[in-house]
């Protein structure tokens, strides 16, 4: 097997990951662009590439271009305002307050954390790799991973506690019809 067929099959094993992974965090218009650089990188240096696991190596490759689009965005417009724009427009519908609600103290929860912090969290909650490969990608062991993750875990949980709850939350009783 020469290089370009087991690129072709790497790529059309991983896109999809490394596609996702971008989306989730610069959205749908920028991640195409991030998935295709990544790849690209990948090409260049495929003489030097892990092929026996290519998406933790994958995955740092998007993370560091994605860090440097959101650095980009953030000098050139303010990219919190936005979000915060983003969040009250699309939060507006009542039918949702509480899940809206949630969502966003979730959000700001994640926000408040640590860059590398929220990149450990997001690497195995919602990109499924394990704690050894999450450790890889941002660059530290695999025990202090999971102290971090451990340690990150107990403050989302005690953000999320303090925030306010829904009416509902507080009086299991509102809304039960009487019998």
């Amino acid at each position: 097997m020469n290089d370009e067929d087991g690129f072709t099959r790497m790529f059309q094993e991983h896109y999809e990951s490394v596609l996702r992974y971008a989306w989730r965090r610069v959205g749908p218009a920028d991640a195409p662009d991030i998935a295709a650089e990544t790849f690209k990188i990948a090409w260049e240096k495929y003489g030097r590439f892990p092929r026996d696991q290519p998406l933790p190596w994958l995955y740092v490759t998007a993370r560091n271009l994605t860090l440097n689009l959101i650095r980009k965005g953030e000098r050139r417009d303010g990219l919190t305002d936005s979000l915060s724009e983003d969040a009250t427009r699309h939060g507006a519908e009542d039918d949702h307050a509480t899940a809206v609600a949630n969502r966003q103290a979730a959000l700001a929860a994640l926000n408040g954390l640590s860059d590398d912090d929220r990149e450990l969290v997001l690497l195995v909650c919602w990109e499924g790799l394990d704690l050894r490969q999450a450790a890889t990608i941002v660059g530290c062991s695999r025990p202090a991973a999971a102290m971090r993750l451990y340690r990150v875990r107990r403050r989302l949980q005690h953000l999320l506690a303090d925030e306010p709850r829904s009416a509902v939350d507080r009086n299991p009783s509102y809304g039960e019809s009487a019998i």
